[in-house]
């Protein structure tokens, strides 16, 4: 089997990091399918495909995202006394892992069947995170014909890992039932001494008392949820299904995780971390199993499960990745590449303009702190327009141009130079048109001297200019200067 793939996209802002991790999921999960695509729109659908199959899962890392998120941890969920309890869910990667063990997944359109053959509801929805099942009410009193139903992968995934039979979720309430058909053992503790009145036997009991035993073993339900489940049992048992069927090698998914430096990687994998290498997954010759700190099971990774990253590099506030975690990883630069923005937008000369700014940049921050093409691509400057009070003037490029500096642009460069006004003006904020100096900012206009007279020597004095944008060149202002505007980026983009 092909080495999975392990790899991180880095760079600043608006390189197409998620973009390019698209394209990466697809190809690990599925490259024959990936080089048979020809247009965007094909691989769009595919990758579409993927996710609603299970087999491309999206995760985002935020500061406060733990292993109790990422592979299993406690969860509040009432108790059939009505107490506050805790059951152990399992979370995204874990689900994942089991995605790849299994050869296939319940197609959309499928009719599930339940314990007796009768229609259980069809699958009409899924994604990564489960299936809706649309079911119909056998009752007279329902008010809606059809129902839709959520059947979360973690709950399936939860009663195939206990081995507990579909058939708990179809316990008659009133009727007799057998114990052994529902995996309880006759001389289980929990169960009370037969009711010979309701012609109960040491083999059997009441399907109510059976709901609840069934509830506990499950851990994340209670009786009533084990009621009226039939469409659970159903997926539990199409998906037992597939899990015998012949698999010569486990099926590849991926993972993609956007912004994977937000949060602390090692305490969000925690002793996975070794499982990650490629020779320690499940089947290969360093096989190595860790036992899971809240479910109390062995656990290994498959070798067909790929990782695939995105990293912003310019962000001061973000986690800098461990040496362990790196070591596991390719790193691939994402860079700008202004072949990707128009020559010529509004009159403007966008790609030169867009050179000039990240050559700057480069000069005074280094390589890594440059604008992405993203900013200045032709969808996203589409988008600028469409929902303006502007977008049918005859100017609106060059108005959307405006927007985006106003908006992106400018903004990130204050958080780049820590809000210094006079390498923001040094980068951006002025040129000169005509031998005169022409600012993107306005000037202090108010003369207090006297209030200057009175500070100390140790107060300092800003340089006169503050971060406030002129009107002339607000695309939504009476005062928009069109002509300045373009003037400004022509004389900005040929280093003036």
């Amino acid at each position: 089997m092909a080495k999975p793939t392990m790899k991180i996209l880095y760079g600043p802002p608006g390189t197409g990091k998620t973009w390019r991790a698209t394209r990466e999921a697809v190809r690990a999960t599925a490259p024959d399918l990936y080089n048979a695509c020809k247009t965007d729109d094909e691989l769009k659908k595919l990758h579409d495909n993927l996710v609603a199959d299970g087999r491309i899962l999206w995760v985002t890392f935020h500061p406060s995202y733990s292993y109790e998120d990422f592979v299993e941890g406690f969860r509040p969920t009432v108790s059939e006394d009505g107490q506050l309890a805790y059951k152990v869910v399992d979370g995204p990667f874990k689900m994942l892992c089991q995605r790849a063990r299994l050869t296939a997944d319940i197609p959309l359109g499928e009719i599930l069947k339940d314990a007796a053959g009768r229609r259980a509801g069809e699958v009409v929805q899924k994604d990564s995170a489960g299936w809706v099942v649309r079911v119909t009410p056998n009752r007279s009193d329902e008010v809606a014909e059809r129902i839709d139903k959520f059947v979360p992968r973690y709950v399936v995934s939860k009663i195939l890992s206990k081995k507990l039979s579909p058939k708990i979720f179809s316990i008659p309430g009133k009727a007799l039932v057998r114990l052994e058909d529902y995996g309880i053992d006759p001389d289980d503790k929990r169960l009370p001494k037969p009711d010979l009145k309701k012609g109960e036997s040491r083999e059997s009991r009441v399907g109510a008392l059976v709901r609840k035993i069934a509830a506990a073993d499950a851990e994340i339900f209670s009786s009533s949820d084990l009621a009226n489940a039939a469409h659970i049992g159903a997926i539990v048992r199409r998906t037992l299904e597939l899990q015998d069927t012949p698999q010569k090698s486990p099926t590849p998914v991926t993972l993609v995780i956007d912004e994977i430096n937000r949060a602390e990687t090692s305490r969000v994998f925690g002793d996975l971390l070794t499982l990650l290498e490629a020779n320690k997954r499940e089947g290969e010759m360093e096989e190595k199993h860790i036992w899971l700190p809240y479910s109390k099971e062995p656990f290994t990774i498959p070798p067909s499960v790929s990782i695939i990253g995105t990293m912003n590099t310019v962000d001061r506030s973000l986690t800098a990745l461990d040496f362990a975690m790196r070591r596991r990883f390719e790193f691939v630069h994402t860079t700008t590449n202004p072949e990707l923005v128009p020559v010529i937008y509004g009159n403007i000369p966008l790609r030169d303009f867009l050179r000039r700014v990240n050559n700057r940049l480069s000069l005074l921050l280094g390589s890594g702190h440059e604008f992405g093409h993203s900013f200045f691509m032709h969808q996203s400057l589409s988008a600028s327009i469409c929902s303006m009070s502007w977008q049918n003037l005859p100017d609106a490029e060059s108005r959307s141009v405006a927007h985006i500096l106003r908006l992106n642009i400018i903004p990130t460069l204050a958080e780049y130079f820590h809000n210094d006004q006079a390498r923001i003006n040094a980068v951006i904020g002025t040129t000169q048109i005509n031998s005169k100096n022409i600012s993107l900012f306005e000037s202090n206009p108010v003369d207090d001297s006297a209030f200057i007279d009175r500070l100390d020597g140790d107060y300092e004095l800003s340089n006169g200019k503050s971060l406030t944008y002129a009107d002339w060149w607000d695309p939504s202002n009476e005062n928009w200067n069109g002509e300045m505007f373009i003037e400004f980026t022509k004389a900005l983009a040929s280093g003036k």
